[in-house]
């Protein structure tokens, strides 16, 4: 509803609005809105995709025969992008040096794209088979059609039978547009819809005021240097843990922690200071930060009646140096909302522990290294210079050695049952990242081959956050059970089909 206020509407014209709206989400006819209708957009959403699938891969069809070849797709790009093709041809004559056609590149994208559809390997695309072009992106224009628009229409609080009808439709609509009418004159103005977007955007960023004597403390990093023996929410998400030690002292703390990454802090120390303790964090489930979301943080040792959360992610952004802008922004927001400035401020890119109010930080990564290593698997390697604070580490890298890398704390050890979470804490199946390939070497469950390959031998779960450089290479062998779980960026290799699985594979 709101999208349709503009500043200068009218209650009168924003009901007109909203009439027109209900027409074309009305897929019936029958003046209300119900399941009957989402059912019935969905359907023909469907039949437009696929009639404008087999509109564009038939366009090919240059003989009518009813089937595609790579030959025709050829053809009929060539002639679609005749002119960057004879311009590319000209250049190279005159100028060899440029780089590749980007014409002929996209004539072989078509072919690939086209050809993946030939789903019985006859070496022509049928009718058939080209209505599942683009089918990947469907599903999500879907999510921006009349279907989605008649399920929102289902959410209004007047639908709460399964039916929405256009006077409690309109209703609702005036209801919001009074709202915004501060000065209730009839008409929005650009000032009273700024008002309400901004307090639209806080609503679920409110903090308890701050009392009298507290002293805030802000604290900040993207991750923490070890990882947590339990998960918030999913086995799927990959959550670190960090130690927060309170110092001996009087005045009352309000601490105010922002990461990246989902954390559970383990207070210690003076933490009867504590009057509140304010979490979030960036990230809302596996691989994903949905801003309407609650972020994915907890704590120890702090009861649960002195601890807040956010209803959304995007409240108070974390940062890692101050000063910056987006640590002034945090401290400015923080300030606004509490009713006191922070007296201190801390913030780090990767910790193992704070302390407050001193903001002291400790960190694993900067302990003293083992010296510089270089990690060669094949080919010559010629070293010039003075080697002798040089580790070479030939062959693949072991589990054990990348836990580390990634995660110099190790994994810390917390009981589910204490953790005062935004969501349910539980204890990890099978640890996250390097330390769950670790656990299920142990276990058995895994071997490695001397490329660096884990080998699958008993029905396993994937450990969470194989992305990036955390990924691997999984082989599950004949006669074992398909892992659980998500493999992230990894690839699975089947033994028994040869079927390759996963963002990693090539």
């Amino acid at each position: 509803m709101l999208p349709r206020i503009q500043a200068g509407v009218t209650l009168e014209r924003y009901l007109e609005f909203l009439r027109n709206d209900f027409f074309q989400v009305d897929a019936d006819i029958d003046g209300q809105i119900t399941q009957r209708d989402v059912d019935l957009h969905t359907l023909m959403e469907g039949i437009q995709a696929r009639t404008s699938a087999i509109n564009m891969v038939m366009r090919y069809d240059l003989d009518g025969d009813g089937f595609v070849t790579e030959e025709e797709v050829r053809r009929g790009m060539s002639y679609d992008l005749r002119g960057q093709l004879g311009l590319a041809a000209f250049n190279k004559a005159s100028k060899p040096q440029l780089p590749a056609d980007a014409a002929a590149k996209q004539i072989d994208n078509m072919v690939r794209t086209i050809g993946a559809l030939d789903t019985d390997k006859d070496g022509k695309v049928s009718v058939a088979e080209a209505a599942k072009f683009g089918s990947s992106g469907i599903q999500g224009r879907g999510q921006n059609g009349q279907s989605a628009r008649a399920r929102q229409f289902l959410t209004i609080d007047g639908a709460s039978k399964g039916a929405l009808t256009l006077t409690e439709y309109q209703a609702a609509g005036e209801a919001l547009f009074r709202k915004i009418d501060a000065d209730s004159d009839g008409t929005i103005s650009q000032q009273e819809l700024t008002d309400y977007r901004t307090r639209a955007e806080r609503a679920g960023c409110e903090m308890p005021a701050a009392s009298e004597k507290a002293e805030i403390v802000v604290l900040s990093s993207y991750q923490t240097d070890a990882l947590s023996s339990v998960t918030l929410g999913s086995q799927d998400t990959v959550v670190h843990a960090g130690r927060v030690v309170v110092e001996p002292g009087v005045e009352p703390l309000y601490v105010v922690i922002a990461t990246y990454a989902p954390t559970i802090w383990q207070f210690s120390g003076a933490v009867e200071r504590v009057e509140r303790l304010v979490m979030t964090s960036s990230r809302t489930g596996p691989n994903s930060g949905d801003a309407n979301q609650r972020s994915l943080v907890g704590a120890t040792g702090i009861p649960q009646e002195r601890v807040s959360f956010f209803s959304r992610s995007n409240c108070l952004n974390y940062f890692y140096e101050t000063p910056t802008s987006a640590s002034l922004q945090a401290v400015a927001a923080i300030r606004n909302a509490a009713g006191n400035a922070p007296e201190t401020v801390a913030a780090k890119y990767s910790i193992a522990s704070f302390k407050v109010p001193s903001g002291a930080i400790e960190a694993q990564s900067e302990k003293p290294a083992r010296g510089l290593i270089i990690q060669k698997s094949e080919g010559a390697l010629n070293i010039v210079g003075n080697a002798s604070n040089v580790i070479i580490q030939a062959g693949p890298s072991r589990a054990k050695d990348d836990m580390y890398r990634f995660s110099p704390g190790g994994v810390i050890e917390i009981d589910p049952k204490t953790v005062v979470g935004s969501v349910p804490a539980a204890k990890y199946e099978v640890l996250p990242a390097q330390a769950g390939l670790v656990q299920l070497l142990s276990a058995g469950a895994l071997t490695q081959n001397s490329v660096g390959e884990y080998i699958v031998h008993q029905k396993i779960r994937f450990p969470a956050g194989l992305t990036g450089a955390h990924s691997v290479t999984f082989l599950v062998m004949k006669g074992t059970p398909y892992p659980d779980g998500d493999p992230g960026h990894s690839c699975v290799i089947v033994e028994e089909s040869g079927e390759k699985k996963g963002a990693g594979c090539r």
